[in-house]
């Protein structure tokens, strides 16, 4: 009988320490601040934003900022990183407006910011197609390309698998979940009891669009070698950006010259992916018409 009290008490104590470790890593990777928490006065940074609500697949409701611009060559949907919300971004986006001719798009996942719900992996990727399409459905004749920060980067990739991104801006990216967990963990086998994936470097292998990575020499949270990793693992074309000096949230402001003409790169190269998709798309249709049978 104590033998099998013992294996009643081992078996209840794995079961608690893996759900102890389900429930922390959430705590570890989300990190939301909630309405009324942050900078929610765009004019103070002069920038003109339009509240924008729109919802998921499984009808949450969620909040985002659209930034039009009067000389837009394309727009930019922005996902941002694992803390705070979109009003702790008006300083980029005012930059951004400012450097950039395209519309800004940036969104507060699930749990974040005036967004309902509670963040995971799988929900934040849902959240970032309803993002997209609300965007494509604005704006549909321009073309769209995606800007991911730290954790963002990794919805932006995922996004990218599963709706017609034009240009992928990949800034202080990582490789995977389980490299992510050996950097903070060490030999700890944490990432065995972990859920969450975030599968970048097997995603992007067969993203096609163009691609430029931006990482800070001096990143301590994400180290640049994670980036570099990354785009290792990405097909061409491709370009990675290292920005000397920078850490892991300062990067425009460590090297605003560099950080800034990436966007415009990129900016160009999507316009150029747009155009090509779309004459590709045309000549697919025009073929499909020409063999169908008229209708008698």
């Amino acid at each position: 009988m104590p033998a099998l009290q013992n294996v009643f008490v081992l078996v209840a104590s794995v079961l608690i320490f893996f759900l102890l470790v389900r429930w922390l890593e959430k705590q570890i990777v989300f990190h939301p601040s909630r309405y009324p928490e942050g900078l929610w006065q765009p004019e103070v940074f002069g920038v003109q934003a339009r509240d924008v609500t729109f919802q998921t697949t499984g009808n949450l409701q969620l909040h985002g900022w659209y930034i039009s611009h009067p000389e837009a060559r394309g727009q930019i949907l922005m996902c941002h990183g694992n803390a705070g919300n979109v009003g702790d971004r008006l300083e980029l986006l005012s930059l951004l407006h400012e450097r950039v001719p395209a519309h800004l798009f940036i969104f507060d996942y699930r749990g974040y910011g005036r967004s309902d719900g509670r963040p995971s992996e799988k929900g934040v990727y849902e959240d970032a197609v309803a993002a997209f399409d609300w965007l494509q459905r604005e704006t549909p004749d321009l073309p769209i390309m995606v800007h991911g920060h730290s954790l963002g980067a990794a919805v932006a990739v995922d996004l990218a698998t599963r709706r017609p991104v034009d240009g992928l801006l990949l800034e202080s990216p990582f490789s995977n979940a389980k490299d992510m967990a050996r950097l903070m963990f060490g030999k700890l086998p944490m990432h065995w009891l972990s859920s969450m994936q975030w599968a970048n470097d097997v995603k992007i292998k067969d993203l096609r669009m163009p691609k430029i990575f931006l990482h800070g020499s001096q990143d301590v949270t994400i180290p640049i070698d994670l980036g570099k990793k990354l785009f290792h693992s990405a097909p061409s074309p491709k370009e990675f950006v290292a920005i000397d000096g920078a850490d892991h949230n300062n990067l425009y402001v460590a090297d605003d010259q560099a950080y800034f003409s990436a966007f415009s790169r990129l900016l160009d190269q999507s316009i150029a992916h747009h155009a090509m998709s779309s004459s590709g798309s045309e000549m697919m249709r025009g073929a499909a018409a020409a063999t169908t049978p008229e209708s008698k």
